[in-house]
């Protein structure tokens, strides 16, 4: 597909077979991205004035974690926006005494 084209450009430039080495190829696009991610016209992540500030909502409760909170996109962010929501409910002090406690009891190292 020629809207493909300057991608694989870009990684011939690198890999110089790896057409030839690509068992499947799927193009995507902002359209894409909002048909199957339900992203308002195919953004990828929150734009960074929507992004909430921590997972905290009116719910109680409830914590959100995710591409749409604070640090954004990315897998690390996005891990780091769990970590965040986890000690948003319990505190990291408490989570070290149920370390200590499986500690003792052996199931974890």
């Amino acid at each position: 597909d020629a809207r493909g084209e300057a991608l694989w450009r870009a990684i011939e430039s690198i890999i110089p077979d790896a057409r030839q080495r690509t068992v499947l190829a799927m193009l995507g696009s902002p359209l894409t991205h909002e048909r199957y991610l339900r992203r308002p016209n195919g953004s990828y992540g929150a734009a960074f004035e929507d992004c909430l500030k921590d997972g905290s909502t009116p719910i109680p409760n409830l914590m959100l974690a995710g591409d749409g909170v604070f640090p954004g996109i990315g897998i690390p962010a996005v891990a780091l926006s769990g970590a965040s929501a986890a000690n948003g409910m319990v505190k990291v002090i408490e989570q070290w005494r149920c370390l200590d406690e499986l500690k003792s009891q052996k199931l974890i190292t």
